[in-house]
């Protein structure tokens, strides 16, 4: 989803894209791409992904899908993604694909050689797989919130109760953090010893210290930053975030004077859903108003720039399966304060301020502490610096690895 629809390129996004790149390019790996939905998209985003690089892997998709699939994205070719006409042709598509009973991909599984490795970075396995005795099943869980929490999902999430009602006790399941695996174990009674923990990483090649003050300069004013000092958050705008609560904190320092006067809140990221309960009411001030600036969503090639320029990054989410904000924000060498919840102690280690993501009085504390302290800022962006350093995308791949050797 994330070629057409930016506001999905969020952590999941770049979890299956990283794999994908890694294991395409590993010596030792036969990788071929499986879609069971979104077969032309699915389809364009790899051919646009290894158009300047190397041979874009095989689909193993049926030929008659793949063959509309083609002919749906030669149709697309002149237009803009983002284009009246390319919508269009795609609700279209998708109209008559519904009507036919083909949103759903379709595998000719019998063919498929000894030794085949399935991999779902998101869906649910599709039931032709599953029932492949000759193929080893590995399911991707990057969290249990849509089960522990519905409220904070649209009405008709299913994607991972699908998940969780296809389980097998031959899979092999993969999760995010220690946090993940506990919940999910203990919700499903699944056998700890067939989920592996894999922890996540930041890219190095987006997210480093940005030593150049008019890049960073340049990337404030195209944003609306301004030049003064500024706290900055990255997340989508939805209530698990925890936004509003980040707001009411920051409005009610403002209006006790106890942060400088030219401090503003940056909020980066898409809006989410329920936007009433995240954004701020008409009822305050135009100068609390203008010191919230909110930037929508913000090109990777501008985040690094826009994370260090920042004087702290405030994270108060409510529940992370891993939560890359933070680490992307440490690797940018930046103070952090986040929640002391799920799996985000367990990313950001010592290196961070964490407090209850409910507890007002705690979130103001921290944030008139690195707001004051220099000193504690630069103590926080060295530890960062070595903490983050202990992730790496090369090692999640390579742990991916082990597995598919360890059950094919």
């Amino acid at each position: 989803m994330g070629l057409y629809h930016r506001q999905a390129r969020t952590g999941i996004w770049r979890v299956a894209e990283v794999l994908a790149q890694g294991l395409h390019q590993h010596p030792g790996v036969a990788l071929s791409l499986a879609a069971p939905t979104h077969v032309a998209e699915s389809l364009r985003w790899a051919t646009n992904e290894w158009a300047d690089s190397q041979a874009v892997p095989d689909f193993v998709n049926d030929r008659a899908g793949l063959q509309r699939a083609r002919f749906e994205n030669t149709l697309l070719a002149p237009f803009d993604p983002a284009s009246l006409p390319s919508k269009l042709i795609r609700q279209g598509f998708y109209q008559f694909n519904r009507a036919v009973g083909r949103l759903e991909g379709r595998f000719a599984v019998q063919h498929w050689p000894i030794g085949t490795v399935y991999h779902s970075p998101l869906f649910a396995i599709p039931e032709t797989v599953r029932t492949a005795r000759h193929v080893s099943k590995v399911q991707m869980v990057h969290d249990m919130i849509p089960v522990f929490h519905p409220e904070w999902f649209r009405a008709g999430e299913q994607t991972l109760n699908q998940v969780l009602a296809t389980l097998q006790p031959d899979m092999a399941i993969t999760v995010n953090s220690q946090a993940t695996k506990d919940d999910f174990c203990n919700h499903t009674g699944f056998d700890p010893a067939r989920v592996w923990v894999t922890w996540l990483a930041a890219s190095r090649e987006l997210f480093y210290p940005e030593p150049d003050e008019a890049k960073q300069r340049a990337v404030r004013t195209r944003l609306g930053v301004g030049d003064g000092p500024y706290l900055l958050s990255v997340a989508t705008l939805e209530p698990r975030k925890n936004i509003a609560h980040l707001i009411r904190c920051f409005v009610r320092l403002i209006e006790s004077g106890e942060i400088p006067a030219d401090v503003r809140l940056v909020l980066a990221g898409t809006r989410g859903w329920h936007l009433d309960a995240v954004l701020p009411g008409k009822s305050l001030p135009d100068a609390v108003k203008n010191r919230l600036v909110f930037t929508g969503f913000v090109p990777d090639a501008d985040l690094a720039a826009l994370y260090s320029g920042a004087m702290a990054f405030v994270y108060p989410s409510l529940y992370e399966g891993f939560g890359l904000p933070p680490l992307e924000a440490m690797q940018c060498g930046l103070a952090v304060i986040t929640s002391d919840v799920s799996s985000l102690p367990e990313v950001v280690g010592d290196a961070a301020l964490t407090v209850s993501p409910t507890d007002a009085d705690a979130l103001c504390q921290a944030l008139i502490r690195v707001v004051q302290s220099p000193a504690l800022r630069a103590d926080l962006r060295s530890r960062a610096l070595v903490r983050a350093a202990s992730f790496s995308w090369h090692t999640f791949v390579q742990q991916h690895l082990e597995l598919y050797h360890h059950i094919s």
